[in-house]
C-alpha cells in the first residue's frame, strides 16, 4: 500500500478544493498537498454543464480548472477516483475507497454537493446534470429532439431550458413554487426571468409538486399534487442538491446542512476546515446558518482557507456572494443575498428592456443587487456591499 506524507489533505478537487491548494502555496505552506477527488479526472468547470455546454455538440466538455503543468509547478498532488469514506480525527486519518488511510496535519473539506436523484415508481434513477457523465447521457437523450419535462425550475432547470430551446427542443418545467427563484431574486426580477423564458417558448407548470414519475411504454406519466398525470417523453431531474457529508457521520465534525464552520472556515475539530458548497457558515451577531452554492464564492472562500492555514491565522472571510446565469443573449448577475422583506428597486434601465440595475434593500440596508446589461456596475456594487453601504446606493 502506498505511503503518504503527513501534510495538508484536501477532500474535493473542484473549485473550492483547488483554490485552497493555491492559497496554501500562496501563503507559503511548504508541506505536501494531496487533493482527493472521486472524479476519475477531477477539477473541471462544473457550472458550465448547465450554462453553455448543454447546447453544444457531443464531445464538447467543460474546461479543466488546472492543467498537469500548473499542479506540478506548485507541487500539488491530485488523486483522481479517490473518494473519502471516513474520517478519524483522533489519529488524523482520511480513509479512502481504496482502503488507504491518508494522514493529515491540516484537512480541508471541499466535497461540495450532489444533485438529489429522483427515481421512478419502478426504482430507476431519472437523468440529472451534476457531472460529465451526466452531461453525456443528457445530451444523448436530447439529441433525439423529443420533448423534455424537467422536474425543478431553479437555476439549473432554467439554464437547461435555455440550452434546449436554442436547439429547438420543447421543454416544460415543473415547480411547486408559484414563481421560481423568487426567494433569491425577489418577485420583480424573478418575474422578469421567468417571462424571458416564456417568451422563448418554455412552458411552466407552477404551484404544484411532483408526487410520482411512472414509466409508461417508452415515456412517463408525471403525477402532480393537484391530481393530474402529465404524459412526458423524457424526464430530467433538477430538484436541488444535498451536501456530500455522509463520510463525516460519526467523526465528531459538526454538521448543519453541511460542515459547520466559523467565519474563518474552521470546523469544531482542530485542524479541520471546510470551504465551498459544503461549508455552512455561522453569521456573526445573528447566529444564522448560511451555505452558498456559487462558483465564485467557492473559489474565494477556498483560497482564503488555504491562506489562513498557511499563515497560521483565523482571519474571517468577507467575500460578497455572487452568481450569474445566462440565456437567450442575457446574463443576469446577482451580488449579495436577497432577504425576505427586501424591496427591489430598479435604479438604472428597466426590466422591460432586459437591461437594468436593481437594488434589494430593507430601508437603509442594502442586501443585494441584480444586474443585467450593465456589467460595469458589478464592481461598483460589489464594493458597496462589501463596505456595508446602505440607502445611498439607491441614488
Amino acid at each position: 500500500m502506498a505511503r503518504f506524507p503527513t501534510g495538508a489533505v484536501i477532500v474535493g478537487g473542484s473549485a473550492a478544493g483547488l483554490a485552497a491548494a493555491d492559497g496554501l502555496r500562496e501563503g507559503g505552506y511548504a508541506g505536501s498537498i494531496i487533493v482527493l477527488d472521486e472524479e476519475a479526472d477531477p477539477g473541471f468547470d462544473r457550472p458550465m454543464l448547465s450554462k453553455a455546454l448543454i447546447g453544444e455538440a457531443a464531445g464538447t466538455g467543460p474546461n479543466r480548472l488546472r492543467g498537469p503543468e500548473q499542479l506540478a509547478s506548485k507541487d500539488i498532488t491530485v488523486l483522481g477516483y479517490h473518494r473519502a469514506m471516513g474520517l478519524d480525527v483522533d489519529r488524523r486519518l482520511v480513509v479512502t475507497n481504496w482502503g488507504e488511510a491518508i494522514p493529515w496535519e491540516h484537512l480541508v473539506i471541499a466535497t461540495g454537493v450532489d444533485g438529489i436523484r429522483l427515481r421512478t415508481t419502478a426504482g430507476n434513477a431519472l437523468p440529472a446534470l451534476r457531472n460529465r457523465d451526466d452531461l453525456g447521457r443528457v445530451r444523448r437523450l436530447f439529441d433525439s429532439g423529443r420533448p423534455v419535462t424537467c422536474v425543478g425550475a431553479g437555476f439549473v432547470g432554467l439554464e437547461v431550458a435555455a440550452g434546449l430551446r436554442g436547439r429547438g427542443v420543447d421543454i416544460t418545467l415543473i415547480s411547486d413554487g408559484e414563481l421560481p427563484l423568487e426567494p433569491c431574486l425577489g418577485r420583480d426580477v424573478a418575474g422578469w426571468l421567468v417571462g424571458l423564458h416564456r417568451a422563448h417558448g418554455v412552458r411552466f407548470e407552477l404551484g404544484t409538486a411532483v408526487t410520482s414519475v411512472e414509466e409508461a411504454g417508452d415515456g412517463y406519466l408525471v403525477g402532480l399534487g393537484d391530481g393530474r398525470r402529465l404524459p412526458a417523453e423524457t424526464v430530467l431531474a433538477a430538484v436541488g442538491t444535498t451536501p456530500n457529508t455522509d463520510w463525516l457521520l460519526g467523526s465528531g465534525v459538526e454538521l448543519s446542512r453541511g460542515v459547520l464552520v466559523d467565519a474563518a472556515g474552521r470546523s469544531n475539530v482542530p485542524g479541520v476546515w471546510a470551504a465551498g458548497d459544503v461549508a455552512t457558515t455561522v453569521e456573526a451577531g445573528t447566529g444564522a446558518h448560511h451555505r452558498f452554492e456559487h462558483w465564485t464564492h467557492a473559489v474565494e472562500q477556498g483560497r482564503h482557507v488555504g491562506l489562513n492555514i498557511a499563515r497560521g491565522q483565523a482571519a474571517p472571510f468577507e467575500g460578497v456572494p455572487y452568481f450569474w446565469t445566462e440565456g437567450y443573449g442575457h446574463t443576469l448577475h446577482v451580488l449579495g443575498t436577497h432577504r425576505p422583506g427586501d424591496q427591489v428597486t430598479v435604479v438604472e434601465g428597466s426590466l422591460e428592456a432586459g437591461a437594468f440595475v436593481a437594488v434589494h434593500a430593507d430601508g437603509d440596508d442594502l442586501h443585494a443587487v441584480s444586474i443585467s446589461g450593465h456589467p460595469a456596475a458589478i464592481r461598483t456594487y460589489k464594493k458597496l456591499l462589501k463596505a456595508g453601504a446602505g440607502h445611498a446606493a439607491r441614488s
